[in-house]
């Protein structure tokens, strides 16, 4: 089990739990729900450092900060709720395999070159496979995210999403998934 905390997923989830949130509760909120992954840590760090996290997050455009009656909040853009989306439908848990595959197959432009290199890293770190060239496979479900995927790259039908009942020689698939 990975044992690496994603302090921008949790710094997101607990904004849009909380809502627009005061800067100065964000720290308090966001140690509260990681205080049992924290056993060493010193706290006047991991307050810098989450101060940090949240600024690069404004940075990257995933959380807006506004003034109001001289304190500042902090809200989730629309940027931020799409990684949140995204969080969300990745996280799903991965039940027994039905047997069936989940193939991905894209056609992509080479003048949007940037939006097919992000969606090859996107599949890829979702778990995803390379079978060939533009074919990539994964063995659960995983509609949502592809649809976000289309939707967030406009891609509409230059990705294709199939569910595969066979697959000849599959053992190394299964083995690489572990299944």
């Amino acid at each position: 089990m990975n044992n690496k905390i994603d302090y921008k997923k949790i710094i997101l989830m607990t904004v849009a739990t909380m809502g627009i949130l005061a800067i100065a509760v964000l720290a308090p909120n966001v140690l509260q729900v990681l205080k049992p992954f924290l056993k060493k840590k010193k706290r006047y760090n991991l307050k810098y450092y989450l101060n940090q996290k949240a600024q690069k997050l404004v940075r990257d455009g995933l959380l807006q900060i506004e003034s109001k009656n001289g304190k500042q909040y902090v809200s989730l853009t629309e940027k931020g709720e799409r990684k949140l989306n995204h969080y969300r439908v990745t996280e799903k848990n991965k039940t027994k395999w039905d047997g069936k595959w989940r193939v991905v197959i894209f056609d992509v432009w080479e003048n949007t070159r940037y939006k097919r290199d992000f969606l090859r890293n996107e599949i890829k770190n979702f778990g995803f496979i390379q079978l060939q060239r533009s074919v990539w496979i994964y063995p659960y479900e995983c509609a949502e995210f592809i649809e976000l995927l289309k939707t967030d790259l406009s891609f509409g039908k230059n990705i294709r999403y199939m569910i595969v009942d066979k697959l000849d020689h599959d053992e190394n698939l299964r083995k690489s998934f572990m299944l």
